[in-house]
């Protein structure tokens, strides 16, 4: 491979042909950066003002303000629904406006690419959250205002939205049924289904541990 090629000149020749690598890569990298920072940035944005604006636009309205008692209040206030949803819409403007934040340092070309990476991760992982936790906030919206005249109606609301969240770990149940095969002739039939049960169960507590929080403070502030 070598040849009578000088050893010295070789090494010269490595180091500047990893230099041209390293300079192309970084340069290809910073691009992808870019890109995916301004589409997350758009989710972001977007749920944040949908959340804010929700916040001022609860459910069930508003008690007038001539009213004796806690007049310019929310009319649901106090019930276990309204709560979580309170909570849900709360959870899902703190995660996108943090989201927000990480992407503006993720597309700030004055940081280094492994502080923009890491702040694109965080961004990309708390804009997935922030979605978990929009969609509980209309599930609950929509419960908290139909169960009282339409318990039904209300109920398949709640079920159909939560199974948009189903649609994030698609592509790791897809995975893991794929491995199952060559699993199960590793570890026998057993063993692989139960790591791949705790690999899927694991993802989805990674991605849905916001509802149990929510549900939980909800239960607390009602208890």
């Amino acid at each position: 491979m070598k040849g009578v090629h000088r050893q010295d000149h070789l090494l010269e020749d490595n180091i500047t042909l990893g230099v041209v690598n390293a300079a192309f890569d970084e340069s290809k990298e910073t691009e992808v950066l870019k890109e995916s920072t301004g589409a997350l940035c758009i989710g972001s944005v977007l749920i944040a003002t949908v959340t804010f604006g929700a916040t001022f636009a609860v459910p069930g309205g508003y008690i007038t303000d001539d009213h004796s008692n806690n007049g310019g209040t929310p009319v649901l206030a106090r019930r276990y629904a309204f709560d979580a949803f309170i909570w849900s819409n709360t959870f899902a403007f703190v995660c996108s406006t943090v989201a927000t934040i990480a992407l503006m340092r993720s597309g700030n070309p004055l940081l280094n690419l492994w502080s923009r990476r890491t702040n694109l991760l965080m961004a990309s992982y708390f804009v997935s959250i922030s979605i978990t936790c929009l969609v509980a906030a209309f599930a609950l919206a929509a419960y908290v205002v139909l169960s009282p005249v339409t318990l039904g109606t209300a109920i398949i609301t709640c079920l159909l939205t939560f199974a948009i969240l189903l649609y994030n770990q698609v592509d790791l149940i897809a995975v893991r049924v794929l491995l199952l095969p060559p699993l199960r002739m590793r570890k026998g039939l057993i063993r692989a289904l139960v790591v791949s049960a705790l690999a899927i169960m694991g993802a989805m507590l990674l991605q849905y541990w916001p509802l149990i929080f929510i549900f939980s403070l909800a239960a607390l502030q009602n208890h």
